[in-house]
């Protein structure tokens, strides 16, 4: 197998990692790697590359994110069944921020969001509601297609931002709106890369703080929404742990 090596493949609009792992997705989509080969040790890949081990590591924690790799403590890196599909996906395109700007923004978005969705739930008009029926709604049958289901997520955010009728935060969440869906899009894979994680328990998650919204229980919509932050929070932690990101 003949390895390109990386200092002449750089790009500096890409990072590092982001290069070894579309190198190892373009050999997977060639068919040099198929579904239930093992991939060769960190140590391996470190030496093909000519790049430390924790590139390496970040390489196939982004290759498994989008379900091309699967990790097993104590065997190796498996290649996957994967859907062709997935493949014509960029790798910068699932893992955009770093460690440190996720938990930033996690720690901005429980500090506004939380108290958000206390107020929406003194304020809301039916018209409000109804917006995030319409995004639950769309998150429900958006299963088979992920942009359309971040999108319903962003929406319904969006949607209690104003049933608080609070113009000011309104207009600071559509100003961080495209940040909020590049967040989600990366917290919400995360979630169902996750094993205890499903698509049917975060619609239910958003479907409890609609409900709080709805029963006009501030104290509760504002417990439910920090709770459901703080599990995807600690789902993005737990990734970083894990494939030793920092």
């Amino acid at each position: 197998m003949e390895v390109l090596p990386l200092a002449n493949t750089r790009l500096q609009t890409k990072k590092i990692y982001e290069i070894v792992a579309e190198q190892i997705q373009s050999r997977i989509q060639s068919g040099e790697y198929k579904a239930g080969d093992r991939l060769e040790s960190v140590e391996q890949l470190s030496k093909n590359y000519q790049v430390g081990r924790s590139t390496i590591r970040e390489a196939l924690s982004a290759l498994r994110a989008i379900g091309l790799v699967d990790i097993r403590q104590g065997e190796g890196t498996f290649v996957t069944k994967f859907d062709p599909g997935v493949l014509a996906e960029p790798i910068g395109d699932f893992v955009r921020f770093n460690k440190k700007e996720m938990l930033d923004f996690f720690e901005v978005r429980k500090m506004i969001e939380a108290r958000s969705a206390a107020i929406a739930a003194q304020r809301r008009k039916p018209e409000h509601l109804e917006a995030m029926r319409q995004a639950l709604y769309a998150m429900e049958n958006a299963k088979s297609d992920g942009n359309l289901g971040e999108m319903a997520d962003a929406d319904f955010h969006i949607a209690i931002a104003e049933a608080t009728q609070n113009k000011m935060l309104l207009r600071m969440m559509n100003q961080i709106s495209e940040t909020l869906r590049d967040t989600m899009r990366e917290s919400r894979r995360l979630w169902l890369f996750s094993k205890e994680k499903t698509l049917e328990r975060l619609h239910n998650e958003h479907q409890f703080i609609y409900n709080a919204i709805e029963d006009q229980n501030p104290l509760l919509a504002e417990q439910v929404m920090l709770a459901h932050l703080t599990k995807v929070e600690n789902v993005f932690n737990q990734y970083c742990e894990e494939n030793k990101i920092e």
